[in-house]
């Protein structure tokens, strides 16, 4: 009976390792596809989707949340630009002076909320060699309730990190995600860089109207107590060298704000961020002003200077490179080069 009970545990033990062995080489293919493959370009400079979209990508498009902050956790940089998509479409590291271009990665989030800087800048923190933080804020982060979706606390920790990592090689998203069907083939035009800008052509007056209408509905007031998470990032970051910024404002996105009656809670949140970083001797550059220059009419679409309402183009995101110190003077208004 002994004999027979031995033989019977050692069979177990057989049919288990197999399947440990089965397992581990299961979950190592589907590992190996998923970081060869790269669909949210967070392993790979040249994933091989890039030749055929030539950077259009649908995940990170409809992902942009869990995109951004896995490059950010795996890219190689010295200086972080941070804010919402008005930093994604306006600013490209390689406009920055020579010093600057492959040392900036912009981790811009699409609808980045305030209560969402503290996650962003314990990301970008934990980057050793992270000495800079550009942090562009627009008044909409700091006003808006709805928030659907919003960056998972947990990021903001060593473990939370890691294990978002590792979910980004082995998990069933990262499987389903890593076919160019699932990459290629977005409704929304433009591409992605590997700096973390995204290149958009201009749109026709129909869609800029149709952004106009939107900014209308959503249009919100200031909410004060968000400026606590700003604060909080602040910490997060350190001794970093801290820049922040207002974003630059449309005419046509202050008469929104005017239609609204919602011009003095704009003046009121621009005074109270100014406080902020007097409070706390950070560095603070309101270009709000900045965007009056250059006008901008939703019912003619996008011209140079604007995609949209809310999104200036690196045509001003060149000259607020100069303003935070990125680039260098001599840019002249107008200029594409």
């Amino acid at each position: 009976m002994r004999s027979s009970e031995a033989l019977n545990a050692r069979r177990w033990r057989a049919v288990l390792v197999v399947a440990a062995f089965t397992l581990v080489g299961s979950l190592g293919l589907i590992a190996a596809r998923v970081v060869w493959f790269d669909a949210y370009w967070i392993f790979r400079a040249h994933p091989p989707w890039l030749d055929i979209t030539h950077g259009a990508n649908r995940r990170i498009d409809r992902q942009t949340r869990r995109a951004k902050i896995l490059q950010a956790i795996t890219r190689d940089y010295t200086v972080a630009l941070i804010g919402s998509s008005t930093v994604y479409h306006g600013l490209d590291p390689r406009d920055a002076d020579p010093q600057f271009r492959g040392r900036t990665f912009n981790t811009g989030i699409s609808a980045l909320m305030a209560d969402e800087l503290p996650v962003v800048a314990s990301v970008v923190a934990s980057k050793g060699r992270v000495h800079r933080a550009i942090i562009g804020l627009d008044y909409y982060m700091f006003s808006r309730r709805d928030a659907k979706i919003a960056l998972d606390a947990d990021l903001a920790t060593g473990t939370g990190r890691w294990t978002a990592l590792m979910g980004s090689v082995v998990s069933w998203y990262a499987l389903t995600d890593a076919w160019l069907s699932e990459v290629a083939g977005g409704e929304d035009p433009g591409s992605w860089t590997y700096d973390g800008f995204r290149e958009t052509p201009k749109s026709p007056s129909a869609l800029t109207i149709e952004h106009d209408a939107i900014r209308r509905r959503t249009a919100a007031p200031y909410r004060p107590e968000t400026l606590e998470a700003l604060s909080a990032g602040l910490d997060a970051l350190g001794h970093r060298e801290i820049v922040l910024y207002l974003s630059p404002v449309s005419d046509a996105q202050r008469k929104v704000l005017a239609d609204g009656g919602l011009l003095q809670d704009f003046a009121r949140w621009r005074g109270d961020i100014a406080a902020l970083a007097k409070h706390r001797g950070v560095s603070l550059l309101d270009l709000a002003d900045l965007g009056a220059a250059f006008p901008f009419d939703p019912a003619q679409g996008s011209n140079d200077y604007w995609l949209d309402n809310l999104h200036y183009t690196p045509a001003i995101g060149r000259l607020v490179l100069q303003k935070v110190g990125l680039r260098s003077a001599g840019w002249e208004a107008g200029s594409m080069q």
